[in-house]
C-alpha cells in the first residue's frame, strides 16, 4: 500500500477543519474525483491515521458548566486507576498523564462548587494533591503539518523533508526529495506523454 501523499495531507486539512464536509467539495480542493477522495479516506482510515469521525461539541453551551483545569499529584500506585477514572468522567474534555505520574484534564463541571463535585466523583485518598482552575478561554488546534507525515520521493524513495519539493504532474500531486528528482520525474512524465501521443 503507497504511503500517504500531499493530496491525502491536504484531504485530511479540509477534514479536520470540517468532518461533514462532502466529498465533491473535497474533490475540487484536490483536482479529484468524489470517488478518488472516498478512496483515499478509506485508505487513510485502513492506515489508522484516520481512526474515526467525531463532533467537536462545546458542553458548556448544552448546560451550566463551568470549563477548568485540574492538576492531580497522584500517588504511584492509584496513577492508572485515577488516569483511567478520571477519563470516563461525563464531565471530562481531555486526559494527560505526564511523566511524573501526575494527571492533568479539562472538565466541565457542574456550575455549582467545583471543589465539591470535585470530591465527589474522585476518591481524594489517592491524590497527594490537586489544584482546579476554572478557565477563561480555551482552543484545541488539531492542525497538520507536513512534518507528520514520512513521505517518500516519487523518483528515489527517500524520506521527504522541509527541504523537499512538491508539484502536481499531470492529474496526480508528487512529493521530491529535491529539485533534481523532480526535474527527472517531469522529463519522464514529458517523455511518456510524447509516446502515447
Amino acid at each position: 500500500m503507497r504511503q500517504p501523499d500531499e493530496t491525502d495531507l491536504e484531504i485530511l486539512r479540509l477534514l479536520i477543519e470540517d468532518g461533514r464536509r462532502p466529498y465533491s467539495e473535497i474533490a475540487e480542493h484536490v483536482g479529484l474525483t468524489p470517488p478518488a477522495v472516498s478512496d483515499r479516506v478509506a485508505r487513510l482510515q485502513e492506515l489508522d491515521i484516520i481512526q474515526t469521525f467525531t463532533l467537536d461539541v462545546d458542553r458548556t453551551k448544552l448546560q451550566d458548566r463551568v470549563p477548568a483545569l485540574l492538576h492531580l499529584e497522584v500517588k504511584p500506585e492509584a496513577v492508572e486507576r485515577v488516569f483511567e477514572h478520571v477519563s470516563t468522567l461525563s464531565e471530562t474534555e481531555h486526559t494527560f498523564q505526564q511523566l511524573d505520574g501526575s494527571i492533568v484534564a479539562h472538565v466541565n463541571a457542574p456550575n455549582q462548587d467545583v471543589h465539591s463535585w470535585f470530591r465527589a466523583v474522585l476518591e481524594v485518598s489517592d491524590l497527594v494533591s490537586y489544584d482546579i482552575k476554572p478557565l477563561a478561554h480555551y482552543e484545541w488546534n488539531t492542525g497538520i503539518d507536513p512534518a507528520d507525515f514520512s513521505l517518500s520521493c516519487a523518483v528515489c524513495d527517500n524520506a521527504v523533508t522541509s527541504d523537499g519539493e512538491t508539484a502536481q504532474v499531470g492529474d496526480e500531486i508528487k512529493v521530491f526529495c529535491c529539485s533534481s528528482c523532480q526535474d527527472l520525474y517531469e522529463q519522464r512524465y514529458e517523455s511518456l506523454q510524447q509516446g502515447i501521443d
